[in-house]
């Protein structure tokens, strides 16, 4: 006789898997990323500091550091230091793209609104609300890259007699 399984079983089951667990602290890493990315930009294009381009510089800057710490130490559980060719440099690959979608989306917006008859108000709402959607629309891409390509485990170089060693990662 099979027996089934109650939803609430079920639904443990599937939060228990690391998947699952690494995919939901990404997410609330990114939603803090985000939040100081975007107070960042906003506040950087709508004082009228600089062009939308440099002001998703600006907003990076600040993001990047606490994107990266989220993600490596607290998402993938990583500890130790980070190989430059093996994790850093692609982890800059993954935002560089971001900031050149973003650099370029903001920037066309912005170009429009130069011929638009809008409020200044408007234009940094539609120039705010690009960045935050270009930016949303890379959030899965961003994930799988960040798990497939950055943070991957990979064996490490073992001890003398040349067996690999386990990526260091904390439960």
């Amino acid at each position: 006789m099979t027996q089934t399984r109650g939803l609430g079983v079920r639904l443990h089951d599937l939060w228990n898997r690391q998947g699952v667990q690494r995919f939901w602290r990404y997410s609330l890493g990114s939603v803090v990323t985000f939040g100081v990315s975007q107070l960042v930009f906003l506040v950087v294009y709508g004082l009228q500091w600089a062009s939308p381009q440099v002001a998703t510089l600006w907003s990076f800057a600040a993001g990047i550091p606490v994107n990266y710490l989220l993600n490596r130490r607290w998402a993938w559980r990583r500890r130790g230091r980070p190989g430059f060719r093996e994790e850093l440099l692609p982890y800059a690959g993954v935002i560089a793209v971001s900031i050149v979608a973003s650099a370029l989306a903001t920037g066309a917006v912005d170009n429009w609104l130069q011929t638009a008859d809008l409020p200044r108000a408007a234009g940094i709402v539609l120039v705010g609300t690009t960045f935050a959607t270009i930016n949303g629309g890379l959030f899965l891409a961003k994930y799988v890259l960040l798990d497939r390509l950055v943070f991957r485990d990979r064996p490490r170089s073992g001890p003398a007699d040349g067996r690999p060693r386990d990526v260091e990662r904390v439960p």
